[in-house]
Protein backbone atom coordinates (compact mmCIF):
# COMPACT_ATOMS: atom_id res chain seq x y z
CA UNK A 1 0.00 0.00 0.00
CA UNK A 2 1.19 3.50 -0.80
CA UNK A 3 0.22 6.95 0.28
CA UNK A 4 -3.50 7.41 0.77
CA UNK A 5 -4.11 3.66 0.79
CA UNK A 6 -3.69 3.21 -2.98
CA UNK A 7 -2.97 -0.33 -4.12
CA UNK A 8 -1.20 -1.32 -7.33
CA UNK A 9 -2.98 -4.72 -7.55
CA UNK A 10 -6.19 -4.75 -9.65
CA UNK A 11 -9.29 -5.65 -7.56
CA UNK A 12 -10.01 -8.61 -9.84
CA UNK A 13 -6.72 -10.25 -8.87
CA UNK A 14 -7.40 -9.87 -5.15
CA UNK A 15 -10.26 -12.37 -5.32
CA UNK A 16 -8.37 -14.99 -7.28
CA UNK A 17 -7.67 -18.17 -5.37
CA UNK A 18 -3.96 -18.92 -4.95
CA UNK A 19 -2.67 -21.92 -6.83
CA UNK A 20 -1.21 -24.60 -4.60
CA UNK A 21 0.97 -26.92 -6.62
CA UNK A 22 3.90 -28.18 -4.54
CA UNK A 23 5.59 -29.69 -7.61
CA UNK A 24 5.44 -26.51 -9.66
CA UNK A 25 8.91 -25.07 -10.14
CA UNK A 26 9.50 -21.53 -9.01
CA UNK A 27 10.84 -19.14 -11.68
CA UNK A 28 14.49 -19.76 -12.47
CA UNK A 29 14.92 -16.88 -14.92
CA UNK A 30 16.81 -13.73 -14.03
CA UNK A 31 14.65 -11.44 -11.85
CA UNK A 32 13.86 -7.86 -12.91
CA UNK A 33 16.04 -6.46 -10.14
CA UNK A 34 19.62 -6.82 -8.96
CA UNK A 35 21.16 -7.64 -5.61
CA UNK A 36 22.57 -4.13 -5.35
CA UNK A 37 19.07 -2.69 -5.82
CA UNK A 38 17.80 -4.83 -2.96
CA UNK A 39 20.64 -3.63 -0.71
CA UNK A 40 19.98 0.01 -1.61
CA UNK A 41 16.33 -0.38 -0.57
CA UNK A 42 17.38 -1.44 2.94
CA UNK A 43 18.15 1.37 5.44
CA UNK A 44 21.94 1.76 5.88
CA UNK A 45 21.77 1.33 9.67
CA UNK A 46 20.64 -2.28 9.15
CA UNK A 47 24.16 -3.09 7.92
CA UNK A 48 25.92 -1.64 10.98
CA UNK A 49 27.64 -4.28 13.11
CA UNK A 50 27.58 -3.64 16.85
CA UNK A 51 29.97 -5.44 19.20
CA UNK A 52 27.91 -4.68 22.36
CA UNK A 53 24.69 -5.87 20.71
CA UNK A 54 26.29 -9.02 19.30
CA UNK A 55 27.85 -9.93 22.64
CA UNK A 56 24.58 -9.20 24.43
CA UNK A 57 22.86 -11.93 22.40
CA UNK A 58 25.72 -14.33 23.10
CA UNK A 59 25.87 -13.57 26.84
CA UNK A 60 22.12 -14.04 27.24
CA UNK A 61 22.27 -17.41 25.49
CA UNK A 62 25.23 -18.54 27.60
CA UNK A 63 23.53 -17.45 30.84
CA UNK A 64 20.39 -19.39 29.95
CA UNK A 65 22.45 -22.44 28.92
CA UNK A 66 24.38 -22.35 32.20
CA UNK A 67 21.13 -21.97 34.15
CA UNK A 68 19.71 -25.08 32.49
CA UNK A 69 22.97 -26.93 33.19
CA UNK A 70 22.87 -25.90 36.85
CA UNK A 71 19.24 -26.97 37.24
CA UNK A 72 19.84 -30.30 35.54
CA UNK A 73 22.87 -31.27 37.59
CA UNK A 74 21.60 -29.91 40.91
CA UNK A 75 17.90 -30.65 41.10
CA UNK A 76 17.02 -33.39 38.61
CA UNK A 77 19.04 -36.02 40.55
CA UNK A 78 16.82 -35.23 43.55
CA UNK A 79 13.65 -36.21 41.70
CA UNK A 80 12.16 -39.68 41.77
CA UNK A 81 10.90 -41.70 38.81
CA UNK A 82 9.09 -40.87 36.55
CA UNK A 83 9.54 -37.16 37.27
CA UNK A 84 13.32 -37.31 36.79
CA UNK A 85 12.87 -38.81 33.31
CA UNK A 86 10.41 -36.10 32.34
CA UNK A 87 12.75 -33.45 33.73
CA UNK A 88 15.67 -34.77 31.66
CA UNK A 89 13.49 -34.74 28.54
CA UNK A 90 12.51 -31.14 29.24
CA UNK A 91 16.15 -30.19 29.83
CA UNK A 92 17.27 -31.78 26.56
CA UNK A 93 14.65 -29.91 24.56
CA UNK A 94 15.30 -26.55 26.21
CA UNK A 95 19.08 -26.84 26.19
CA UNK A 96 19.04 -28.01 22.58
CA UNK A 97 17.06 -24.92 21.57
CA UNK A 98 19.39 -22.55 23.42
CA UNK A 99 22.55 -24.15 22.04
CA UNK A 100 21.06 -23.93 18.55
CA UNK A 101 21.03 -20.17 19.11
CA UNK A 102 24.69 -20.33 20.11
CA UNK A 103 25.40 -22.33 16.94
CA UNK A 104 23.68 -19.64 14.85
CA UNK A 105 25.82 -16.90 16.44
CA UNK A 106 28.95 -18.86 15.50
CA UNK A 107 27.51 -19.24 12.00
CA UNK A 108 27.13 -15.45 11.77
CA UNK A 109 30.76 -15.08 12.84
CA UNK A 110 31.66 -17.17 9.82
CA UNK A 111 29.77 -14.67 7.67
CA UNK A 112 31.66 -11.77 9.31
CA UNK A 113 28.37 -10.44 10.72
CA UNK A 114 29.30 -10.40 14.42
CA UNK A 115 31.51 -7.29 14.32
CA UNK A 116 33.60 -5.14 12.02
CA UNK A 117 36.73 -7.03 13.08
CA UNK A 118 37.44 -10.29 11.23
CA UNK A 119 39.80 -11.61 13.91
CA UNK A 120 37.21 -11.08 16.63
CA UNK A 121 34.56 -12.82 14.57
CA UNK A 122 36.86 -15.77 13.87
CA UNK A 123 37.90 -16.03 17.53
CA UNK A 124 34.32 -16.05 18.83
CA UNK A 125 33.13 -18.38 16.06
CA UNK A 126 36.07 -20.75 16.58
CA UNK A 127 35.42 -21.07 20.32
CA UNK A 128 31.66 -21.54 19.99
CA UNK A 129 31.76 -23.97 17.08
CA UNK A 130 34.57 -25.99 18.63
CA UNK A 131 32.48 -26.34 21.80
CA UNK A 132 29.72 -27.79 19.60
CA UNK A 133 32.23 -30.10 17.84
CA UNK A 134 32.12 -28.16 14.56
CA UNK A 135 35.39 -27.42 12.70
CA UNK A 136 34.91 -23.66 12.41
CA UNK A 137 37.22 -22.64 9.56
CA UNK A 138 36.59 -25.87 7.65
CA UNK A 139 32.86 -25.29 7.56
CA UNK A 140 33.25 -21.52 7.10
CA UNK A 141 35.02 -21.99 3.77
CA UNK A 142 32.77 -24.74 2.42
CA UNK A 143 29.67 -22.85 3.55
CA UNK A 144 30.87 -19.70 1.81
CA UNK A 145 31.19 -21.66 -1.42
CA UNK A 146 27.72 -23.07 -0.84
CA UNK A 147 26.30 -19.54 -0.76
CA UNK A 148 28.16 -18.69 -3.96
CA UNK A 149 26.88 -21.79 -5.78
CA UNK A 150 23.50 -22.52 -4.23
CA UNK A 151 21.37 -25.05 -6.18
CA UNK A 152 24.16 -25.70 -8.66
CA UNK A 153 24.33 -29.39 -9.57
CA UNK A 154 28.07 -29.16 -10.22
CA UNK A 155 29.41 -26.66 -7.66
CA UNK A 156 27.05 -26.54 -4.67
CA UNK A 157 28.55 -28.00 -1.51
CA UNK A 158 25.58 -29.61 0.25
CA UNK A 159 22.15 -31.13 -0.44
CA UNK A 160 23.14 -31.78 -4.04
CA UNK A 161 20.46 -33.99 -5.68
CA UNK A 162 21.68 -37.06 -7.52
CA UNK A 163 20.71 -37.91 -11.10
CA UNK A 164 18.74 -41.12 -11.53
CA UNK A 165 21.81 -42.94 -12.80
CA UNK A 166 23.59 -42.43 -9.45
CA UNK A 167 20.74 -43.27 -7.08
CA UNK A 168 21.62 -46.24 -4.86
CA UNK A 169 19.86 -49.56 -5.47
CA UNK A 170 18.33 -49.61 -2.00
CA UNK A 171 16.69 -46.18 -2.35
CA UNK A 172 13.52 -47.71 -3.80
CA UNK A 173 13.06 -49.71 -0.60
CA UNK A 174 13.13 -46.50 1.43
CA UNK A 175 10.31 -44.95 -0.62
CA UNK A 176 7.65 -46.10 1.86
CA UNK A 177 6.32 -44.71 5.17
CA UNK A 178 8.65 -46.89 7.32
CA UNK A 179 11.57 -46.19 4.99
CA UNK A 180 10.98 -42.46 5.08
CA UNK A 181 10.77 -42.46 8.86
CA UNK A 182 14.07 -44.37 9.02
CA UNK A 183 15.70 -42.00 6.51
CA UNK A 184 14.56 -38.92 8.40
CA UNK A 185 15.68 -40.39 11.73
CA UNK A 186 19.17 -41.11 10.40
CA UNK A 187 19.34 -37.73 8.63
CA UNK A 188 18.36 -35.74 11.72
CA UNK A 189 20.68 -37.58 14.12
CA UNK A 190 23.71 -38.56 12.02
CA UNK A 191 23.35 -36.37 8.94
CA UNK A 192 25.46 -33.45 10.19
CA UNK A 193 28.47 -35.47 11.47
CA UNK A 194 28.33 -37.69 8.36
CA UNK A 195 28.46 -34.62 6.14
CA UNK A 196 31.42 -33.16 8.04
CA UNK A 197 33.36 -36.41 8.15
CA UNK A 198 32.48 -38.06 4.82
CA UNK A 199 30.83 -35.32 2.72
CA UNK A 200 27.54 -37.25 2.65
CA UNK A 201 24.97 -35.38 0.49
CA UNK A 202 27.76 -33.01 -0.52
CA UNK A 203 29.32 -32.08 -3.82
CA UNK A 204 30.89 -34.90 -5.82
CA UNK A 205 34.69 -34.72 -5.87
CA UNK A 206 37.16 -36.87 -7.77
CA UNK A 207 38.46 -38.28 -4.48
CA UNK A 208 37.57 -38.61 -0.80
CA UNK A 209 36.50 -35.32 0.77
CA UNK A 210 36.20 -34.48 4.47
CA UNK A 211 35.97 -31.28 6.48
CA UNK A 212 38.65 -32.66 8.77
CA UNK A 213 41.18 -33.27 5.98
CA UNK A 214 43.39 -30.21 5.39
CA UNK A 215 44.70 -31.74 2.15
CA UNK A 216 41.28 -32.75 0.84
CA UNK A 217 39.80 -31.38 -2.39
CA UNK A 218 37.45 -29.01 -0.56
CA UNK A 219 40.28 -26.62 0.37
CA UNK A 220 43.09 -24.80 -1.36
CA UNK A 221 46.66 -24.30 -0.15
CA UNK A 222 45.92 -20.96 1.53
CA UNK A 223 43.22 -22.52 3.71
CA UNK A 224 45.02 -25.67 4.90
CA UNK A 225 46.61 -24.19 8.03
CA UNK A 226 43.24 -23.00 9.30
CA UNK A 227 41.78 -26.45 8.68
CA UNK A 228 44.48 -27.81 11.01
CA UNK A 229 43.45 -25.18 13.59
CA UNK A 230 39.80 -26.25 13.25
CA UNK A 231 40.77 -29.88 13.86
CA UNK A 232 42.77 -28.91 16.95
CA UNK A 233 39.74 -27.09 18.36
CA UNK A 234 37.42 -30.06 17.84
CA UNK A 235 39.92 -32.59 19.19
CA UNK A 236 40.60 -30.40 22.25
CA UNK A 237 36.90 -30.34 23.13
CA UNK A 238 36.60 -34.06 22.42
CA UNK A 239 39.52 -34.74 24.79
CA UNK A 240 37.90 -32.56 27.47
CA UNK A 241 34.69 -34.57 27.09
CA UNK A 242 36.74 -37.77 27.42
CA UNK A 243 38.26 -36.51 30.67
CA UNK A 244 34.81 -35.58 31.95
CA UNK A 245 33.53 -39.04 31.09
CA UNK A 246 36.42 -40.61 32.99
CA UNK A 247 35.75 -38.40 36.01
CA UNK A 248 31.94 -38.22 36.07
CA UNK A 249 30.88 -41.14 33.91
CA UNK A 250 29.87 -41.51 30.30
CA UNK A 251 26.17 -41.36 31.19
CA UNK A 252 26.66 -37.92 32.78
CA UNK A 253 28.34 -36.55 29.64
CA UNK A 254 25.66 -38.03 27.38
CA UNK A 255 22.79 -36.64 29.44
CA UNK A 256 24.25 -33.18 30.07
CA UNK A 257 26.02 -32.58 26.74
CA UNK A 258 25.47 -35.37 24.23
CA UNK A 259 21.69 -35.38 23.87
CA UNK A 260 21.37 -31.57 23.65
CA UNK A 261 24.07 -31.65 20.97
CA UNK A 262 22.04 -34.22 19.01
CA UNK A 263 19.05 -31.87 19.19
CA UNK A 264 21.20 -28.98 17.93
CA UNK A 265 22.35 -31.13 15.01
CA UNK A 266 18.76 -32.18 14.35
CA UNK A 267 17.54 -28.58 14.24
CA UNK A 268 20.42 -27.60 11.97
CA UNK A 269 19.77 -30.41 9.50
CA UNK A 270 16.00 -29.94 9.59
CA UNK A 271 16.20 -26.21 8.86
CA UNK A 272 18.65 -26.60 5.99
CA UNK A 273 16.91 -29.70 4.65
CA UNK A 274 13.61 -27.85 4.33
CA UNK A 275 15.34 -24.88 2.70
CA UNK A 276 17.24 -26.83 0.06
CA UNK A 277 15.14 -29.86 -0.92
CA UNK A 278 11.64 -28.55 -1.68
CA UNK A 279 10.34 -30.09 -4.93
CA UNK A 280 9.65 -26.62 -6.36
CA UNK A 281 13.27 -25.54 -5.93
CA UNK A 282 15.04 -25.33 -9.31
CA UNK A 283 18.57 -26.65 -9.72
Amino acid sequence: MGAGGRMSIPPSELHQKPQHDPLRRVPASKPPFTLSQIKKSIPPHCFNRSIPRSFSYLVVDLIIAFAFYHLSTTYIPLLTSPFNHLAWLLYWLCQGCVLTGVWVIAHECGHHAFSDHQRLDDTVGFILHSFLLVPYFSWKYSHRRHHSNTVSLERDEVFVPKPKSEIAWFSKHLNSPPGRVLSLLITLTLGWPLYLAFNVSGRKYDRFASHYDPYGPIYNDRERLQIFVSDVGVFAVAYALYRLAMALGLAWVVKVYGVPLLIVNGFLVLITYLQHTHPALPH
